[in-house]
């Protein structure tokens, strides 16, 4: 199922830390996924190594995408440039076609969209997608429903990323996310959240939020999959499991 991203986060962060991102990418290549999803805040300081993993993703056949942690609309709501200036060239420079973020700070009446729509201009190439956080502001189902209204209004090229655990950690309705936010969603993460809240594995068995999650988008919909994948040569495995429960909602929908 050429549909399944895998995000380096999912592995153990020290391993990750210690031998570097680019270390994995042949593995998620054979393990049958579409792309792979670099994390920021786990690459060296120092030294990213961002032209090797440029190079081991191309080699691989990925389709690359860059997460980063930082917030799109600053505490005073205005555009969050110097950060996001230093995310864009990091991006081009690994080769990467999606960017992600979180919401940040963003208020209608106060953060200025047409700031962002000249400032998108320079990166024409990189899709710019905004991810429901963990937080109550950038988590916050009403607020994001606000911004994608105004962008999508306004005609600025950006997309959602929905995070389908997240709900859980800013304490919002998936059901509600879902009515509101689908119209605007590009690309999934799938986690399972249980109460603490904690993310696990994925499992099959039961019903599940991420479930319906998934079978509420079409089924070329493209997945990550955010949750501790222990040991890592289990990720074929969940890949597997993605891809086997497509083709059963897909079975479903021909014969209803």
């Amino acid at each position: 199922m050429q549909n399944v991203i895998v995000p380096l986060n999912a592995f153990d962060r020290f391993k990750v830390l210690e031998n570097g991102q680019e270390s994995f990418i042949q593995l998620i290549a054979q393990s049958g996924a579409f792309g792979v999803e670099i994390r920021r805040e786990l690459l060296p300081v120092q030294d990213p190594q961002l032209d090797k993993i440029r190079s081991e993703m191309a080699s691989n056949g990925l389709f690359p995408v860059y997460s980063a942690p930082i917030e799109l609309w600053k505490e005073n709501h205005q555009l969050n440039k110097t950060e996001l200036t230093e995310i864009f060239q990091e991006a081009m420079t690994m080769g990467a076609k999606w960017l992600k973020v979180s919401l940040g700070h963003y208020q209608h009446d106060a953060s200025n969209i047409n700031d962002l729509a000249a400032y998108l201009n320079q990166y024409k190439n990189i899709q710019l997608l905004v991810e429901n956080d963990q937080t109550s502001h950038g988590g916050n189902v009403s607020q994001l429903a606000s911004f994608f209204e105004n962008v999508t209004d306004q005609m600025v090229p950006v997309k959602m990323t929905f995070d389908a655990g997240n709900w859980y950690y800013s304490g919002q309705s998936v059901e509600d996310a879902l009515d509101k936010l689908a119209p605007y969603v590009l690309y999934l993460h799938l986690k399972q959240v249980e109460e603490g809240p904690i993310t696990i594995p994925l499992q099959r068995e039961g019903n599940h939020s991420w479930k319906k999650v998934m079978q509420h988008f079409p089924s070329t919909m493209v997945k990550a999959l955010e949750f501790p994948i222990e040991p890592k040569e289990k990720t074929k495995d969940y890949i597997d499991l993605i891809s086997e429960l497509v083709l059963e909602s897909e079975a479903i929908s021909c014969n209803s």
